[in-house]
């Protein structure tokens, strides 16, 4: 009996994919965050929501190390990624980002835009690379767009290529920084379908979002963030429906 409780204890631990620990950031003098506690799970869906300049997406760059930290830590798998020792773009590899503004390559084809990577980056072969670049334009209903360049697609096009072009490294978490708050209203949703069948998936996602219902419909837990501070955390029904905390209510009768 004693092993299966040492191996559920380790499995436990393992499950955690991504750690922020006492997590302290400052721009000159301004505390962007504090003391941020957050611990993901393998499969996982967790949307951070909160007032503009809540730190949210500092948070996310955070965890790619896209921004660095002051004084706490982040681990991936177990492992600090402060650590001098860990290899900073191969953990970035495994952590895929979906920005705001898409931030394809506007030189290159849809196709090159998602193979680039794999290619130069997993050293995949062309005929892979293109391969793999296919079944993920299926995925996001976008076959047809191969060959044309960013500047001939829509908003809610370009963002979904930007999700391809990330799921094409095989990450084993996705951070999304506001992923539609860039786009028309009618194209957020074919951008959120994609995300949501991304989490059916069981694909560990970290998601900064204005979208309440998407965030009710989607998250297995929602985080609240105010003055950079994780004031608030729990399940979709807790934080829309019970949370008696009065910021996190004032903040929700504003936005839904």
């Amino acid at each position: 009996m004693h092993n299966s409780g040492t191996t559920e204890l380790n499995t436990s631990e393992f499950n955690t994919v991504i750690d922020v620990k006492n997590v302290f950031k400052t721009f000159k003098k301004l505390h962007v965050l504090q003391e941020v506690d957050l611990s993901v799970k393998k499969g996982e869906v967790v949307t951070i929501i909160g007032p503009s300049g809540a730190g949210k997406s500092t948070l996310l760059r955070c965890i790619n190390q896209l921004e660095s930290i002051d004084n706490g830590d982040i681990c991936y798998n177990g492992r600090s990624i402060m650590d001098k020792s860990s290899d900073i773009d191969t953990i970035r590899q495994k952590i895929g980002m979906v920005f705001q503004h898409f931030n394809l390559f506007p030189h290159l084809t849809v196709m090159e835009n998602i193979t680039l990577a794999p290619i130069n980056l997993l050293k995949m072969s062309k005929k892979n690379a293109a391969e793999i670049g296919m079944s993920l334009l299926n995925k996001v209903g976008l076959a047809e767009k191969k060959d044309a360049y960013p500047s001939q697609l829509s908003g809610g096009q370009k963002q979904r290529i930007a999700i391809a072009r990330s799921l094409a490294m095989n990450p084993d978490v996705m951070l999304f920084d506001e992923p539609t708050s860039a786009l028309d209203p009618e194209m957020v949703g074919e951008v959120l379908q994609v995300m949501k069948d991304l989490a059916k998936t069981g694909m560990t996602m970290i998601i900064v979002s204005h979208e309440m219902g998407f965030t009710r419909e989607v998250a297995s837990n929602v985080v609240f963030m105010d003055s950079g501070r994780i004031i608030e955390k729990g399940s979709p029904n807790y934080i829309f429906n019970s949370s008696d905390n009065k910021r996190v209510r004032s903040f929700l009768q504003k936005v839904i």
